[in-house]
């Protein structure tokens, strides 16, 4: 299946979704439009659904995916992913965090779209 995104927004928080294989060319994709948009639209928040997605990445690319976040989403003050649990290393999370993005994973959308949309700390 290829990869396919959908945006939209939901309770002031721009909600990327994603579904199909993705390579690492295919995550940094939806980085980079997510930090184009919100950087043109001025939100603040935003939540990477891919529970729809099949994801093959080595563990160095997991580290080049977390750093790319960190740039790209920069501006915003929480990010939140959601992934399938058997995708859930936390790899790709931490190098995110140490690039200075508020920034985790979950593997339930509830508990993301609570976190990202959270006014406190």
């Amino acid at each position: 299946m290829a990869f396919a995104l959908r945006v939209h927004r939901e309770a002031g928080v721009l909600v990327a979704e994603a579904s199909g294989r993705a390579s690492l060319a295919d995550l940094c994709g939806m980085a980079s439009l997510v930090g184009t948009t919100t950087g043109l639209t001025g939100e603040r928040r935003a939540l990477l659904d891919l529970l729809g997605v099949d994801i093959d990445l080595a563990f160095t690319e997991h580290l080049q995916l977390g750093s790319f976040v960190a740039q790209q989403l920069q501006h915003l003050e929480r990010v939140a992913s959601v992934v399938p649990e058997r995708y859930r290393t936390g790899t790709s999370e931490k190098a995110a965090q140490k690039g200075g993005l508020r920034f985790r994973t979950f593997t339930d959308a509830a508990q993301g779209m609570a976190w990202v949309s959270d006014a406190g700390d």
